[in-house]
């Protein structure tokens, strides 16, 4: 298995941007600058960003500070623009050790940290935190008020009187936690102040703070402007360095819905991200060579090799994409070069790296997305053990060639193949004899209403890559995929409606509409017990619960029915605890039936410490 996270390996010659971004960090020799890497979904900008800072670590003097914020991680239960300032805060004590007036300095700067943390709440609830009302942590209930004000917002009679009902219901709780004020500070003094004292203790510590914020396109709007502002503060003073990671294309859009009323329209939008960012650099997009080469390294990571070799082997692999432009090429045989008496094995997936390289480079469905190749890889070596374990007869490239049909090939396509595959006697589908013989001939598909035909050009490239399947029994290979979607055998017997719902379902990326939802409801019974079974099997294949794309869909059916939410709350009830993850704990806080599953996993004793901060009630939590 190949992990889905951000790595400081290089296997794409992204070294030579992120000595590049690295380089203008130290040439600016402490004056202000702020980096985006911007690029889509798992192209990987994360890795990009680990790449600049152990660039920076091994070419630096003490003179930078380093800090990595990940917004994401703060979504839903904390401020982020209060949380950017604090972890800011946090790393610069750690760097002063020692030093008591510095250290003075920054305590200093995490009370007026507070401040703004409360200054969300509407001017009445500032007012009484300043004198000692309302202590930072108390506080669960965002109303956007005040800070809002800040960044040309307005305050509401609303706002303002919530704040007042919250002030006074926690007033009590904050006596005697912090210090009172002698005179309360208007929000411009207030901000003016905060930047003066954190220039000082710049100045004092004699460093460079270099903050690298990530996962910012994760995040919802609000949490996007809300470390956006944040970042306001800091930015275009000396001493400070960002490097922004996020999709451009999700940050404008954030910007966009956060300021719906005063429509935007796209140069005010573009305008206001550009400002905040001094140099773009987008991440290279790959093309087949860097696929292929991707493919090589990933196999030969997983292979057991020497690590010092694994290392000389990646240098010649980026060495050689480095002269790409000479017209030099990485394949199976360059690298089963680099390692000598390279086992059999191992020449085997060079070759299938080979013969996937074109097809995962030009599929739009993949499209040379770093991360979907891993998972591609990551399923394709499950299906693999699954098919070892119930003694499937199954060949490795088959269960490749079927699995890149099954990710790649327009949803009609792959269904009529499951179709014709599960109807034959033999498992040899006659569809694709006939359809390979064409193609392998040098004939064309016809243009019929053949559902071969639904991606013509995607489907005549993967006919011809090998191996040949014509007389091959498929049923192990679609056995052994039968958790994937849409799989319907004939044997399920229900309508094209939910087929259509499931198929939507487990596709869903983003909140359902309520046309879907609608839909659903209009299933009869048996037909949502269908869709949500295959929901679940879908589910029970995520190795982490972070926020997995299929909870979208089995959020629309509980929803939707309560015998579909009873299901989801056992099955949840039942995930591992080392497979939770933090970002689970808001998405599901609010709905109908996530307070059950919370309450069964804060009961657990193997939960990480991580978890069962999250998992506190909200006043624990304070």
């Amino acid at each position: 298995m190949w992990s889905d996270v951000e790595t400081d390996q290089d296997f794409l010659n992204f070294r030579v941007m992120a000595n590049l971004a690295g380089q203008m960090i130290l040439d600016a020799g402490g004056k202000p600058l702020s980096i985006g890497i911007s690029g889509g979904w798992g192209v990987g900008k994360s890795s990009m960003v680990k790449l600049i800072a152990s660039d920076l670590e091994a070419r630096s003097s003490k003179k930078l500070v380093f800090l990595t914020f990940n917004a994401w991680l703060y979504q839903g239960h904390d401020d982020a623009k209060a949380a950017l300032m604090e972890e800011i805060a946090r790393t610069l004590l750690k760097y002063a050790d020692g030093n008591k007036d510095v250290i003075g300095r920054i305590k200093e700067l995490g009370g007026r940290i507070d401040f703004f943390r409360v200054a969300r709440y509407g001017a009445e609830a500032a007012a009484t935190y300043a004198s000692g009302g309302v202590p930072f942590g108390a506080i669960t209930k965002s109303l956007e008020g005040l800070w809002d004000h800040f960044t040309d917002g307005d305050i509401t009679k609303e706002d303002i009187g919530e704040a007042k009902d919250f002030a006074k219901e926690h007033k009590d709780d904050a006596k005697g936690l912090i210090k009172p004020k002698k005179a309360p500070e208007t929000p411009p003094q207030a901000i003016h102040a905060f930047r003066e004292h954190f220039r000082k203790v710049l100045e004092e510590l004699d460093v460079t703070l270099v903050v690298f914020v990530d996962d910012l396109d994760r995040c919802l709007p609000s949490t996007v402007i809300g470390t956006l502002e944040a970042m306001r503060l800091f930015l275009f003073m000396d001493r400070t360095a960002f490097v922004i990671a996020a999709d451009d294309k999700m940050i404008k859009e954030a910007v966009r819905i956060h300021f719906k009323e005063a429509r935007l329209d796209d140069d005010l939008v573009v305008s206001y991200f550009d400002k905040l960012i001094q140099v773009p650099l987008r991440v290279p997009p790959l093309g087949i060579n860097e696929v292929r080469a991707y493919l090589l390294l990933l196999f030969a990571e997983n292979a057991g090799l020497d690590a010092d070799l694994k290392q000389r082997v990646k240098a010649a692999v980026n060495d050689r994409l480095a002269a790409s432009w000479k017209g030099l090429s990485v394949d199976a045989a360059f690298i089963a070069g680099q390692i000598e008496g390279c086992p059999t094995a191992l020449q085997s997936e060079f070759a299938l790296a080979d013969r996937l390289a074109k097809q995962m480079a030009t599929s739009r469905k993949i499209a040379g997305n770093p991360r979907l190749i891993k998972r591609f890889l990551n399923t394709l070596s499950i299906r693999r053990k699954l098919a070892a374990a119930q003694s499937i007869p199954v060949d490795g490239a088959v269960l490749a060639k079927i699995l890149l049909f099954e990710r790649c090939a327009a949803p009609a396509s792959f269904e009529f193949l499951v179709q014709s595959v599960t109807q034959a006697v033999d498992g040899k589908s006659e569809s694709l004899r006939t359809a390979e013989r064409v193609v392998r001939g040098g004939g064309e598909l016809p243009e019929d209403k053949d559902a071969w035909s639904a991606d013509r050009t995607f489907v005549t490239e993967w006919l011809k890559l090998d191996p040949p399947l014509a007389e091959a029994d498929l049923r192990g290979a679609i056995h052994v995929g039968r958790e994937s979607l849409p799989i319907i055998s004939a044997d399920d017997r229900v309508s094209k409606e939910a087929q259509d719902i499931l198929a939507e379902a487990v596709s869903l990326r983003l909140k359902p509409t309520a046309d879907l939802r609608a839909r659903f409801v209009r299933l009869i019974p048996d037909e949502k017990t269908f869709v949500v079974g295959k929901l679940l099997e879908r589910g029970a294949s995520e190795a982490e619960w972070g926020t997995p794309d299929i909870l979208w869909g089995l959020a629309m059916a509980a929803e939707a029915d309560p015998d579909a939410a009873k299901r989801l709350v056992v099955f949840l009830s039942n995930l591992d605890s080392a497979a939770l993850r933090p970002p689970i704990v808001p998405r599901i806080r609010d709905t109908a039936w996530g307070g059950e599953v919370m309450a069964e996993w804060r009961g657990r004793s193997d939960m990480s410490e991580q978890m069962k901060r999250v998992l506190a009630p909200r006043k624990a939590r304070a």
